[in-house]
């Protein structure tokens, strides 16, 4: 008996699939996606200008769904086989290039300008050669690709801010497509390491920094003055800006993480993106000139690295993902609902839906944060709950030195703030915060760890849940 030969499949007239090059165009497409991603994750929290920070940004997650899907599309005509997924360097070589360029404008243009025109053209070129019968899951991938990267709204609900392409990265691109090398590497391993490290984000030129140890806005009136809609709105827009760098720098220099890690960052980064653009169109529609409020990176500078850790370790990403997934965004599930009770009680309806909208994304967040910090705890034998209690102490002290040393430099300014932060609440709105242990439990936080938070004291009510002893986990 002789056994078919897998290499007269290829020999067939035309080749195997529906184009005859349709594997590769897939590899690449998912090479290029993939390397876009690591691009703009490198680089959101380098670009200073508002507006194409976020422009950049709303392409992180779009560009990692599509390198994944192809990556599956890919290994299905591979059947299986998953040392067939492999990457010739050279197809990528131009997008390295655009990482080590030290001009943000150029790379800004190109991430809004030659690069999408340039997977444009190439999803259009690979849909019109498939087969509407046999390539169906794919089409279904290509098409919402080209959807995707010719809409005039971009991936965050905003407007598209497109870049007239200026020629010399689509020629680098178009040449790398065409071209090939001796070399293949693994698809999983065809990203390059780290160029630099942002130990403090960008932001715009002229915009005033607030004094270092100075609080975050905290109100001195109604909620109802331009004063403190302002300062609040402004103040979420800096806590969104810094979440969404942290994640990108986290992605970007953790590149041999799975893909479904950096998946999971994309989509809570991208929602961080979303959520800056809600509160900016917020101050927008109040009237508000944002260019005249303080800007800061504080939460991102805090995080960013420990002296704890080694730079660049995968135990710095733990305590990164550790303080902003499971403390600071768990914190605001604790927090929104009183925040959105105050809005309404006062009558301020939009900005009590936007912060609803939010509300619900910071559950997964926070899921998303214990899963991915519960898996590295896992692989470096770490206690999830220590080591939370650890980063939260480093986090938390750093602010603490700073303001004790702001308080004590003028003990005039620190009575009138202290008064101010004693002084009832100016609208009379009635609502305090408690651990919202419900809701933590539905994101997946244990008793243990809602116990722990309580601990902290952030919450003046106690919950009930919380009065009766923690049992000892089952070994």
């Amino acid at each position: 008996m002789t056994l078919a030969s897998q290499a007269s499949r290829e020999a067939r007239p035309g080749g195997r699939w529906s184009t005859p090059d349709l594997l590769t165009d897939l590899l690449r497409l998912a090479a290029l996606e993939r390397a876009v991603a690591h691009v703009i994750a490198g680089w959101v929290p380098k670009v200073p200008d508002l507006d194409d920070k976020l422009a950049i940004a709303a392409g992180f997650e779009d560009a990692m769904v599509r390198a994944s899907a192809l990556r599956q599309h890919a290994l299905a005509l591979l059947e299986r086989d998953e040392l067939g997924l492999a990457a010739d360097p050279l197809w990528t070589a131009p997008l390295r290039e655009l990482d080590r360029c030290a001009d943000q404008a150029a790379v800004v243009d190109g991430l809004l300008g030659d690069v999408p025109s340039f997977l444009l053209d190439r999803y259009r070129a690979l849909e019109a050669g498939l087969d509407p019968l046999l390539d169906t899951r794919l089409i279904a991938t290509v098409s919402t690709a080209i959807g995707r990267l010719a809409s005039d709204v971009s991936p965050i609900g905003t407007a598209a801010r497109r870049r007239v392409h200026q020629g010399s990265l689509a020629a680098a691109l178009a040449s790398a497509w065409t071209g090939q090398s001796a070399a293949r590497v693994p698809l999983d391993d065809a990203l390059w390491q780290p160029n630099d490290r942002v130990p403090v984000p960008a932001r715009p030129a002229g915009r005033e920094r607030p004094t270092t140890g100075v609080r975050g806005h905290f109100r001195k009136g109604s909620r109802l003055t331009i004063e403190d809609l302002a300062g609040e709105l402004n103040d979420n827009v800096m806590a969104e800006l810094c979440a969404l760098e942290l994640l990108c720098r986290s992605s970007y220099e953790h590149p041999r993480q799975p893909w479904s890690v950096h998946l999971a960052i994309a989509r809570h980064g991208t929602d961080e993106a979303r959520h800056a653009a809600i509160f900016r169109r917020l101050l927008n529609a109040n009237g508000i000139d944002e260019s005249t409020l303080h800007q800061h990176g504080a939460n991102y500078e805090y995080s960013y690295e420990f002296p704890e850790c080694e730079p660049g370790s995968e135990r710095e990403l733990l305590w990164r993902l550790i303080i902003l997934c499971t403390v600071l965004e768990a914190l605001a599930i604790d927090k929104l609902p009183v925040e959105i009770g105050g809005r309404d009680f006062v009558g301020q309806s939009d900005f009590a839906r936007a912060l609803d909208y939010i509300a619900a994304d910071e559950l997964f967040h926070t899921e998303n944060g214990l899963r991915l910090t519960r898996r590295l705890c896992e692989k470096l034998n770490l206690d999830p709950i220590l080591e939370r209690e650890r980063v939260h102490g480093r986090f938390f002290g750093r602010q603490r030195d700073v303001r004790i040393e702001y308080l004590e430099a003028d003990a005039d300014r620190a009575a009138a703030e202290i008064a101010i932060l004693e002084a009832p609440d100016p609208d009379g709105v009635p609502y305090v915060s408690r651990t919202e242990v419900e809701l933590r439990l539905r994101a997946s936080f244990t008793i243990e760890e809602c116990q722990q938070v309580e601990r902290w004291q952030y919450n003046p009510v106690r919950h009930e849940r919380l009065e009766a002893p923690v049992e000892p986990a089952s070994s």
